[in-house]
């Protein structure tokens, strides 16, 4: 009798240990297929923030901090006045290969960076590309330009067709390049005005003279 016991308690336990299996395997798979899901849409969230500024400066503030506070917040920077353009991403102009991401967390962990960062100057094709300055009608060359009717038209082609970035900076302080031969800016009050020019109050004592249709000379600086 104890035999017969045995043996059915036996067959019960061999009988319930395929059920288990089954019922692990069971719940195993929404588990799996939860995981996959969260994984995925982590993956494409961490994708579209890496496109953000706050990517940068969360992860290299030390070394972004200075470029992300000229294009996240209101200033006079021509990076902030494009912000609007490319729709608060960074990548619309800035390419960031995985490479290039490795190597700037690699150099951010390890302090071996140098600031300011090297400056990536753009040609006058990734500026004036469709969907950018081409449809407003900025381009090179008197004829074409916007400020062809200004009494000075720094977008002549009178002295060849000039890149961009000869005074146009993003992050940085936008340079007048003209100011390297010609004699504009301030204006100490001697003299005539050049005609097309307007005086203009730059603040603490100073005085400069602009071409007609300038508002902002306080924002070049002659460049070096």
């Amino acid at each position: 009798m104890a035999d017969e016991t045995k043996e059915t308690n036996v067959a019960e336990t061999a009988s319930e240990t395929p059920k288990k299996k089954r019922d692990w395997k069971g719940k195993r798979l929404p588990i799996v297929i939860a995981a996959v899901v969260a994984v995925t849409v982590l993956g494409v969230a961490g994708w579209a923030w890496r496109a953000t500024p706050g990517y940068c400066d969360a992860l290299c503030h030390s070394t972004m901090g200075k470029y992300y506070d000229t294009f996240e917040n209101q200033t006079d920077s021509l990076a902030f006045a494009h912000k609007g353009v490319v729709n608060g991403k960074c990548l619309d102009c800035h390419e960031n290969t995985l490479g290039t991401s490795v190597r700037m967390a690699q150099s951010q962990l390890t302090g071996n960076h140098e600031t300011p960062l090297a400056k990536v100057t753009y040609t006058n094709e990734f500026c004036l590309q469709s969907g950018c300055h081409a449809g407003a009608g900025i381009m090179p060359g008197a004829s074409e330009s916007s400020t062809k009717d200004l009494a000075f038209d720094p977008h002549s082609d009178f002295h060849g067709v000039q890149q961009c970035n000869s005074c146009h900076r993003m992050h940085d302080q936008s340079v007048f390049t003209c100011a390297g031969c010609h004699q504009v800016g301030a204006w100490e009050g001697e003299g005539g005005i050049p005609e097309g020019w307007t005086k203009q109050d730059l603040g603490d004592g100073q005085q400069g003279a602009v071409p007609d249709g300038w508002t902002t000379p306080f924002l070049f600086e002659a460049a070096e």
